[in-house]
């Protein structure tokens, strides 16, 4: 019996590290070899039968996987600032990393390279149209965001308003029907107007 156990014991460690025989042995369906020694931090592809590839990161004592090119994986090569700036090859985390992750957040580039870009335009009089539609893309974007807080407000005023009468905490509540839609109409007929004159006036051509 306590043979059997410490049996049990071995094998649970084998399976932690990724030497037990089970996942030593050949296995058909991956082009990788499972019987390769890793190190710790070593990361590696394998694909499956069906043609799906699963990234493997050794851990201490244990390998742990996921799908490698997940939908997290490009959304954080989205968010994320790389360490070179993709278009000089210059160095992201260096004294300049402050305003290298500010100016990646809408240009993709590094701080230098933007600098250099702007200073060719206005030497070539044409940064008055580059920062023109550079402020009616961040304009847009903040509409996007500003169209969900205007929702919010009108679904705030189609309920109804309570107040509070007394020291019990009993609540009376006051139907806003009648002078409710005359206010989300005019909420709609002010922000339509601000939202389109604004971006209309920065894609105008000059």
């Amino acid at each position: 019996m306590a043979k059997s156990k410490l049996q049990n014991v071995k094998a649970v460690k084998e399976l932690l590290a990724g030497t037990h025989k089970t996942q030593t042995h050949k296995t058909f369906g991956f082009t990788g070899k499972s019987n390769k020694k890793r190190e710790l931090g070593d990361t590696w592809i394998e694909t499956t039968p069906n043609g799906t590839d699963i990234q493997w990161e050794q851990k201490d004592g244990f390998r742990i996987k996921k799908a490698a090119n997940s939908i997290i994986d490009e959304i954080n090569k989205i968010i994320n600032m790389p360490d070179e700036c993709p278009n000089c090859n210059s160095k992201m985390y260096n004294d300049e990393e402050r305003l290298n992750k500010k100016f990646w957040k809408t240009h993709k580039t590094c701080f230098g390279c933007v600098i250099k870009t702007e200073t060719l335009l206005r030497a070539e009089g044409k940064y008055e149209e580059y920062a023109r539609k550079k402020m009616y893309e961040n304009a847009k974007s903040f509409f996007t965001s500003a169209d969900k807080e205007v929702d919010i407000l009108k679904d705030a005023i189609k309920g109804k308003l309570e107040f509070v009468q007394n020291a019990q905490g009993e609540v009376e509540e006051f139907d806003q029907s009648d002078y409710k839609e005359k206010y989300l109409k005019y909420i709609d007929e002010q922000y339509d107007r601000f939202k389109k004159e604004t971006l209309s006036e920065l894609d105008k051509d000059e």
